[in-house]
């Protein structure tokens, strides 16, 4: 009987003591990209990150400048949502690269007639970018946040083709698209 009560004991004892030295191997995260409030919109991304994946899920929307898309003489307004998988290259500060996709409608606006159609858009693509955290002391309040520069290259996929009175908007098939993020690591 005693013996079983020792192995018990240190069994408990190497089990609690391996349990100490594990790390946190995932964490939660928000971003949100200034750009897009910018240009009259909104951005905001929840992230689970799980040791290197990162899982990124956000809803979006942007005035698009005139002409961005290749169609001068059009207002675009998109609202989206999007989902994206990201590889970090090691757990801390770091590139990562992944792939997305997205959903998005397009609020099309002939600037000459004030006509306007709905347009709505399937995307998928990749994405590159780097994490850097600037306030790197243990100390700081500030220390688990991070800029996040990223671009990415996607294939956009019209549901329908948009035609007005007296002009054609064509989305653009593939589409390049820079931006920083400003994040927080809980």
């Amino acid at each position: 009987m005693m013996k079983k009560v020792l192995a018990i004991l240190l069994l408990a004892m190497a089990i609690t003591s391996q349990a100490q030295e594990l790390k946190k191997t995932s964490h939660f995260e928000l971003e949100i990209d200034p750009i897009a409030y910018g240009l009259q919109g909104y951005s905001m991304h929840g992230i689970y990150v799980n040791r290197r994946i990162r899982t990124d899920i956000g809803v979006f929307g942007i005035k698009q400048p005139e002409g961005y898309g290749g169609n001068k003489g059009f207002q675009v307004m998109t609202h989206g949502i999007g989902l994206k998988l990201n590889y970090l290259l090691n757990e801390k500060e770091t590139w990562f690269g992944g792939i997305g996709t997205g959903y998005a409608v397009n609020s099309i606006e002939r600037k000459e007639t004030n006509e306007t159609h709905a347009q709505k858009v399937v995307s998928v693509g990749f994405h590159l970018g780097y994490r850097w955290f600037a306030f790197k002391s243990k100390d700081s309040a500030w220390k688990n946040l991070y800029l996040a520069p990223w671009c990415s290259v996607d294939y956009n996929s019209p549901l329908r083709k948009i035609n007005f009175n007296d002009a054609a908007y064509k989305q653009q098939t593939l589409s390049f698209f820079p931006t920083v993020h400003v994040g927080y690591k809980f």
